[in-house]
């Protein structure tokens, strides 16, 4: 039995987000373009807690490739089929052929759909996502087998397979290899990973676990991602629903601070059993009584409703849930069924950091290039100094001794975004701020449409890089001009 399938991309995007409305049992007017407003996170860039692209689609787009979706499967060892789709772009970005690139999955939501953002076949590369064990795309139907450890071993075995399908390495279920489920040829030694957010860690923990296995792969590109457990769970500070930075008073840079972990108190930290959020519908939040008056008040620091889901479980870094029971604020008979405990916390978060991975690049991927693609306004994170930025950049810098760029070169922004000016950092590769807490002035504006464009013109810039073999610390110009096919009246 054949188990892939060809869907041609001709449709509008309203079209398919009528599609998808009819696969969900959603009405017609789920399709709307949500508006952001205060009590809902619709616009924020970053696509979850049940957020879907028929409910927001400024933060869930259903991209249009320009050329052909193939969906197939690949087997992992131990769990069973893992749905992959293949999108080929309408034109290769060289004459050669298309570089690869895997668009890894979030560990800590459910995508409920292959990962479509950023659309890389608009700049002629060849895109590869999955969907994790248990998930279904919302817009096939296609659906992976097995259950889902959320980010935990298995799931790095399956990414693992994953690029080695999309490097040409092994084949899908049927014996196909990506080279005959494509139109042209894919350039399976010209592999890239790009991971936004909390996927990755799991890219950090599968080039770390087997590096070795992955001759393919060229380079990484992540964007905004958290590095140890407390800013997984923004604990040192967070955007709340409308925007604002809300900081933790007990982060201070650099005192917090190490390339290891991020040091906060939480000697005075509660437990608010009477909150039910409106989001998610837990029940219950943490806090720090800045003022210890044994209930919330305005001088108080509400920590954020987004805490990692693993499990099953709302789990908070591995020190603030153990103070939570240390100070008394829960005991174990009055623990919440829904919150991991302090043995849960310290069982599950060691494995779900990157920090003490680094170091594994150096011999498992000594080749390896990175690019850490951040903007002014992190999508979550709100400590001024990036301290997921600087431990990823001291990690992938130092410790693996790769070549490293903070965000990417000016003129390939402007490939895409003409107007983009000085504004638009322009970073030698291999150089840091000589204080963290200057990291503004290395970001990109996160306005309009540069949240779209800067990670496609990182990609685009990383590609080139690795097809012509140059890694200057500047360019000052493209290394290739992609024009994109003609749209067919």
């Amino acid at each position: 039995m054949k188990h892939s399938r060809i869907l041609s991309l001709t449709l509008t995007l309203f079209a398919l987000a009528m599609l998808g409305a009819s696969l969900v049992g959603c009405s017609p007017a789920a399709t709307a373009i949500s508006s952001p407003t205060l009590d809902t996170l619709c616009g924020n860039g970053f696509c979850d807690s049940g957020e879907t692209s028929f409910s927001c689609l400024l933060d869930c787009p259903v991209v249009s490739f320009s050329g052909q979706i193939q969906t197939t499967y690949i087997n992992s060892e131990g769990v069973g089929d893992i749905a992959v789709m293949v999108a080929a772009p309408q034109k290769a970005r060289y004459p050669e052929g298309a570089g690869v690139v895997v668009v890894a999955s979030p560990i800590f939501s459910k995508a409920g759909r292959f990962m479509t953002d950023p659309d890389l076949t608009s700049i002629g590369l060849i895109q590869v996502s999955y969907l994790w064990p248990g998930q279904t795309d919302v817009m096939t139907g296609v659906q992976s087998s097995g259950v889902f450890d959320y980010g935990g071993e298995q799931s790095i075995r399956i990414l693992r397979d994953v690029i080695r399908f999309a490097s040409g390495i092994i084949p899908d279920k049927d014996g196909g290899y990506i080279s005959a489920l494509v139109q042209g040829t894919p350039l399976t030694n010209e592999v890239g990973l790009y991971a936004f957010s909390d996927a990755g860690i799991a890219v950090v923990n599968v080039f770390s676990l087997y590096g070795e296995v992955l001759p393919g792969v060229q380079y990484f590109v992540g964007r905004e991602n958290p590095t140890v457990d407390t800013l997984s769970c923004l604990e040192a500070g967070y955007l709340n629903d409308a925007g604002q930075s809300v900081y933790n008073p007990f982060y201070n840079y650099p005192a917090s601070y190490s390339s290891a972990a991020v040091n906060l108190t939480y000697t005075n930290v509660r437990w608010d059993a009477t909150y039910t959020d409106d989001h998610t519908n837990a029940v219950g939040r943490a806090y720090l009584d800045l003022d210890d008056s044994g209930t919330i008040s305005a001088s108080d620091y509400i920590l954020s409703w987004r805490v990692p889901v693993i499990f099953g479980k709302r789990t908070y870094s591995v020190a603030l849930t153990q103070s939570l029971l240390d100070n008394g604020a829960l005991t174990l008979s009055t623990w919440p069924a829904d919150l991991a405990t302090p043995e849960e916390a310290a069982r599950d978060w060691p494995f779900r950091q990157s920090t003490s991975r680094y170091i594994d690049l150096r011999s498992k991927m000594p080749d390896l290039e990175v690019m850490l693609v951040f903007a002014q306004e992190d999508h979550v994170q709100a400590a001024q100094d990036k301290p997921h930025i600087h431990q990823a950049f001291q990690g992938f810098r130092f410790e693996a001794r790769l070549w490293v760029r903070l965000n990417p070169d000016r003129v390939y922004v402007q490939s895409l975004m003409p107007a983009a000016g000085e504004d638009f950092p322009d970073n030698p590769a291999n150089t840091q701020p000589g204080d963290w807490m200057q990291i503004g002035t290395y970001a990109y504006p996160g306005q309009g449409t540069a949240v779209r464009l800067v990670p496609l013109a990182a990609v685009a810039e990383m590609a080139d890089r690795t097809h012509y073999g140059r890694w200057d610390e500047n360019l000052g110009q493209v290394l290739y001009i992609y024009f994109p096919p003609t749209a067919q009246p």
